[in-house]
């Protein structure tokens, strides 16, 4: 099923994919109220159900966004924030993006500047065609970081890069965004969604309890010790053991042991 009628496409497709969209081609895919709203319904299906297989994320028209939408204010009633209320609210969309328990992928062709970026950073993978560039000028608008992306870069390739980044205003392209181990693969030009599906649809290979699992022990490795991570691990190992998948994975490789041992 698409829902087409949206500042947000949500593709769910009938193998427990779900692609989702940013549809502003007219605005480069900026981000809106009505988007954040949409978004967040969206969230609060992917978070109440049975999780799905994995989450793809995308523009439209081979562009993934310019980021806040400058040209409509982004205030909104009468709250002491109420000049950051845009903000606010994409920053709990991109909090609940980072936490889904399924994996999630950002496939990004064209620009991904500002709060964009961060949305992508917010995902578990990034793959990248090579008219992918991305930026955070917030300096020029005399704004700071947002969206979180102070926090996922800093993180991701350390606070002196991070910084350069920022104070500089400057665009990575493609090649630096995988060099630095911010994007996970480059895809051929205009292939950057085709491979990201193709990539989600090969997660778990049909074991998505451990899928989901994984995702939840990745998730929680960046604010936890070792220890707390080897707690995790012990309960996460007895919950797959006790499931079907570990019983399917083992049978199916004794089975491809045996093909072999026969040719």
């Amino acid at each position: 099923m698409v829902e087409t009628d949206r500042e947000l496409i949500v593709e769910w497709r009938p193998d427990d994919i779900v692609v989702l969209t940013l549809n502003r081609p007219r605005a480069r895919n900026t981000v809106s109220f009505t988007l954040w709203e949409q978004f967040s319904a969206v969230l609060d299906r992917l978070e109440g159900e049975t999780p799905a297989r994995a989450v793809v994320l995308c523009g439209a028209e081979g562009y993934f966004s310019n980021g806040g939408d400058v040209k409509v204010p982004p205030s909104r009633g009468d709250g002491a924030l109420r000049l950051a209320k845009r903000l606010e609210l994409g920053q709990r969309a991109i909090a609940r993006l980072h936490a889904l328990p399924m994996p999630t992928i950002a496939a990004v062709e064209g620009g991904a500047f500002g709060i964009a970026w961060s949305i992508a950073l917010a995902c578990d993978m990034i793959i990248v065609s090579d008219s992918a560039k991305f930026g955070a000028p917030f300096l020029d608008y005399g704004l700071v970081p947002d969206g979180g992306g102070a926090w996922f870069l800093s993180r991701q390739i350390g606070a002196r890069r991070a910084a350069d980044i920022y104070y500089s205003g400057r665009t990575l392209d493609a090649a630096e965004a995988v060099s630095l181990g911010l994007a996970s693969r480059l895809a051929a030009p205009g292939k950057a969604v085709e491979d990201a599906i193709a990539l989600a649809e090969t997660i778990g290979k049909g074991n998505r309890q451990a899928a989901e699992l994984t995702k939840r022990l990745l998730t929680t490795s960046e604010t936890s010790d070792l220890a707390t991570s080897h707690a995790l691990e012990l309960a996460y190992c007895h919950i797959c053991q006790t499931g079907e998948e570990v019983v399917r994975a083992r049978e199916a490789f004794v089975a491809r042991s045996k093909a072999r041992a026969k040719s």
